[in-house]
């Protein structure tokens, strides 16, 4: 039996080898490495050595590591952050500000390999702490559904202490607790976290800060909503020689918000008269729609674009353009049919309209009617005022006094 297994020693050694390469090889064909990028977040330990001394941190960079894996591809394609962890301990920090971030490999260790990022430094400036109390506003986002506004929006609790490094405090400029309100039906509270914002509205980086709390409660009630129409009674009149071009305000209707009880008390909104005589120049007036609206114990369902009603009055010099009308085309009012009627002079009788530039460009002539009252006058010589009959806003610039003779059949 030795004598068989030594039999060819070398011959079976080499078919195993070749076995075994053959083997390698298919397997690499069949399950590849591959290597594949993750972004890992950054766990700090040991910060409260540098509080020791009234002193905090701010992270430059680092929160987050990007490493490349590599692996075969059945084990590869499973990999998520959470099979790694990446530590920066505090303890190692250096006096240039360095943190190194030490990355593990918590599932299948010894088949993958980090190819890229495992020498990672997290980079922090030291700075002194700082605390602040801050009040917390509210802010709704989005859209309610239609038939309801926002009422009332509070939060718990209303302050809360802020706490980190002294540049990062000293920006601080308000804290609000954001809610999105989009196609909320009935009263609702949300769960949140502090928002920080600079004096220039910016959004501050609050990864490094520390909250007294870290939720907020924001309670939301909502209102039922009506539209009502807005009265503003517009009484102005031109001085001599101007016309009104235009006078009109918005909004003229305006959607408010409130109890049942009150809504249906409130069928309109009445503005006081605005009034105006002799005026030469367009006027303008605001009325602070809000606040009257208040005063009726309902609110504005968009005060964003509804809290003001603006009144605008454009007025224009008249202008002047002149005429003439055929003494034929000219109606004789309370004419005798015993009487011959002429016009003494020039056949046409002239004259000028007056009116605001836009009327008299777009007048029609045609729908113009001139007539002269000849009720009563006997034969001879007179002088009678033209006359003008027109829906237009055109009207004579001054009187047209017409010679006409009269004689009998």
């Amino acid at each position: 039996m030795k004598k068989k297994l030594t039999n060819n020693l070398g011959m079976k050694i080499i078919s195993l080898l070749l076995a075994i390469v053959f083997w390698l090889v298919v397997v690499t064909m069949e399950d590849p490495e591959q290597t594949k990028p993750l972004e890992l977040p950054v766990t700090k330990i040991n910060e409260e050595l540098i509080r020791e001394n009234d002193k905090t941190y701010e992270v430059i960079e680092g929160n987050t590591v990007t490493i490349t894996v590599r692996a075969r591809q059945s084990i590869l394609k499973d990999l998520t952050a959470k099979d790694f962890e990446a530590v920066a301990d505090f303890a190692n920090l250096s006096f240039t500000g360095a943190v190194p971030i030490e990355i593990t490999v918590l599932r299948n260790a010894n088949q993958v390999t980090i190819e890229r990022g495992a020498n990672t430094m997290m980079r922090v400036s030291i700075e002194d702490l700082a605390t602040v109390d801050k009040m917390v506003s509210t802010k709704a986002e989005g859209t309610v559904i239609t038939g309801k506004a926002l009422g009332n929006i509070t939060v718990e609790p209303n302050m809360i202490r802020i706490e980190g490094a002294k540049t990062t405090i000293d920006r601080i400029s308000s804290v609000y607790a954001v809610v999105n309100v989009s196609g909320i039906s009935d009263d609702c509270s949300f769960v949140v976290e502090p928002v920080l914002y600079d004096s220039n509205g910016n959004k501050i980086d609050s990864t490094d800060i520390t909250f007294s709390e870290d939720s907020l409660k924001v309670n939301v009630s909502l209102l039922d909503t009506k539209t009502v129409p807005v009265r503003w009674n517009i009484d102005v009149s031109p001085a001599e020689g101007y016309g009104i071009e235009s006078s009109d305000y918005t909004p003229s209707e305006v959607e408010i918000a409130g109890s049942p009880e009150v809504l249906g008390a409130i069928d309109e909104i009445v503005l006081d008269d605005y009034m105006a005589e002799d005026i030469s120049e367009n006027q303008e007036a605001e009325v602070d729609l809000e606040s009257i609206v208040k005063a009726m114990g309902a609110a504005l369902a968009r005060p964003d674009t509804d809290k003001t009603a603006k009144l605008a009055v454009k007025v224009e010099r008249y202008n002047r353009v002149g005429g003439t009308v055929p003494f034929d085309s000219v109606e004789l009012t309370g004419k005798d049919e015993n009487y011959i009627y002429s016009i003494i002079g020039d056949t046409s009788i002239s004259y000028t309209l007056y009116g605001l530039a836009a009327n008299i460009e777009t007048a029609d002539r045609s729908k113009i009617k001139f007539s002269l009252d000849v009720t009563g006058l006997e034969p001879g010589t007179h002088t009678v005022n033209l006359q003008m009959t027109t829906s237009q806003k055109v009207s004579l610039a001054a009187e047209v006094p017409v010679k006409i003779k009269i004689d009998s059949k």
